[in-house]
């Protein structure tokens, strides 16, 4: 997978201005998507069926494809750094520790619920949004890092949330069933199931046949049109003002939070190298992407909350980008 395959090609910029008119072209279709699905089923000319039909086609076929192609072109033997992988990890598992508690203690959601939210607090749109930015703001230098962060991304998050999930659904069974039931979900889910396909298929150096191919990159092409879409139609029946105070709370684990600990971690602690705190830092001050809603559908958890935060979040997130990219260049220099 590369850049350009991801986002389209970008002259790069470094003004602040040329910066924030950037993030704001990437979040903007996101946008304009949910809002015209919101609108057509809001006012009559789509059921409100089509939310339920258009979920179920992300979930159960787009994406895993979707996934499956962006293992396939990755290269995992390169763009692997430890301190830095360390350091945007630790950040995340934090926000995601953080907001299972917030959300049990403050908010008295339930097991499962609390396991969603501290999904979204995690999830970083890593690769709709965060590549693109890192183009615009610093180059393709800064890509390569980020490759290797973005390799372990998906797969990580989503054994942990679904292990974590299945571990807090217990309802008093044996820890060895709960465990067989976890291992059980992960291994038929159809996310984990494209992922796990395309590192095969990676790895085994097979060359996937080229009308096979044209159909995964039809599939891949659908996939974040088909959720985005599926997301305004849902919103229709939640409301984006919904649990507000919750919103802002896990938005602040995840555009304020992760990247701090991932800065601290790489600048102040392991002293990376620019290129690597660059990529580690904004690639953690994403916000949470479709991800974070397919996961609280997929185990029906807290469905309403994930919708709002993903749209409050990627909103807020236009200037807690462009704060966090100020702060690197203050503190890096301009690359």
């Amino acid at each position: 997978m590369s850049c350009r395959l991801q986002c389209a090609p970008i002259k790069r910029q470094q003004s602040n201005g040329s910066i924030v008119i950037a993030i704001i072209s990437a979040v903007l279709p996101v946008f304009i998507l949910i809002g015209i699905a919101y609108a057509a089923v809001r006012f009559g000319y789509l059921k409100p069926s089509i939310a339920d039909a258009l979920n179920a086609f992300a979930i159960k076929l787009a994406v895993p494809i979707l996934l499956f192609r962006a293992m396939l072109d990755l290269d995992f033997s390169a763009a692997f750094y430890p301190p830095m992988i360390i350091a945007f990890f630790f950040g995340t598992f934090s926000s995601f520790i953080l907001g299972i508690i917030i959300s049990r203690t403050v908010w008295k959601r339930r097991p499962g619920e609390a396991v969603a939210v501290g999904f979204m607090a995690m999830f970083s749109n890593t690769v709709m949004l965060g590549l693109p930015i890192i183009d615009r703001a610093f180059g393709e230098a800064t890509l390569t890092p980020a490759f290797g962060i973005i390799s372990m991304h998906a797969p990580l998050l989503y054994v942990v949330g679904m292990i974590t999930m299945e571990m807090s659904r217990r309802d008093g069974r044996p820890l060895g069933e709960t465990l067989i039931s976890a291992g059980r979900s992960i291994i038929t889910n159809t996310l984990m199931i494209g992922i796990v396909a395309g590192i095969i298929v990676n790895f085994s150096g097979f060359t996937v046949p080229e009308p096979v191919m044209a159909a995964v990159d039809m599939f891949a092409a659908a996939a974040i049109p088909a959720a985005l879409v599926g997301t305004g139609a849902a919103l229709t029946r939640y409301g984006l003002l919904n649990d507000l105070s919750e919103s802002l709370t896990v938005s602040a684990l995840q555009l304020i939070i992760h990247p701090a600990i991932a800065f601290v971690l790489a600048h102040w602690v392991f002293g990376l190298d620019p290129v690597y705190v660059r990529a580690a830092v904004i690639l953690a001050a994403m916000p949470p992407g479709m991800n974070v809603y397919i996961f609280a559908v997929i185990y029906n958890r807290a469905v309403a909350l994930a919708a709002s935060t993903m749209l409050i979040a990627t909103m807020l997130s236009v200037a807690t980008i462009s704060v966090w990219i100020a702060i690197l260049n203050a503190s890096l220099g301009s690359p």
